[in-house]
């Protein structure tokens, strides 16, 4: 390989703009990244973004529930516990118990930051 050929390549390489780095806010449960900010939760403890599924986990742990039982998203920062019945076509639910996860009166600081555009211009 010649000097120029070297020379052209270490050129191109120090063209490269920096990479933004971002900083994904960590996750109090599991402490992870969380890296999807519109499927987090706010940790009820903390007030912290925590992963949806850590948080399902926990309300799982806390929660007994019976074989014929799940505990599914509601919406607006509700859970609930819901009973399926067994042999009826079409299957039908019930929600046992409703849990109230997220305060909705207040959106919570780590939702009102902007969004990184990403988009192409």
């Amino acid at each position: 390989m010649s000097h120029h050929g070297k020379s052209r390549s270490r050129h191109r390489r120090d063209r490269q703009p920096d990479k933004q780095q971002i900083e994904f806010p960590q996750c109090p449960l599991c402490q992870k990244a969380i890296r999807d900010l519109t499927s987090a939760i706010t940790h009820k403890e903390s007030g912290k973004p925590a992963h949806f599924d850590c948080i399902l986990k926990a309300l799982r742990t806390d929660n007994a529930v019976q074989q014929n039982e799940k505990i599914c998203y509601l919406g607006k920062g509700s859970f609930g516990i819901v009973q399926f019945r067994e042999h009826s076509a079409p299957p039908r639910f019930f929600i046992r118990k409703r849990i109230q996860y997220e305060e909705t009166e207040q959106v919570p600081e780590w939702r009102q930051k902007p969004a990184i555009n990403l988009s192409v211009r």
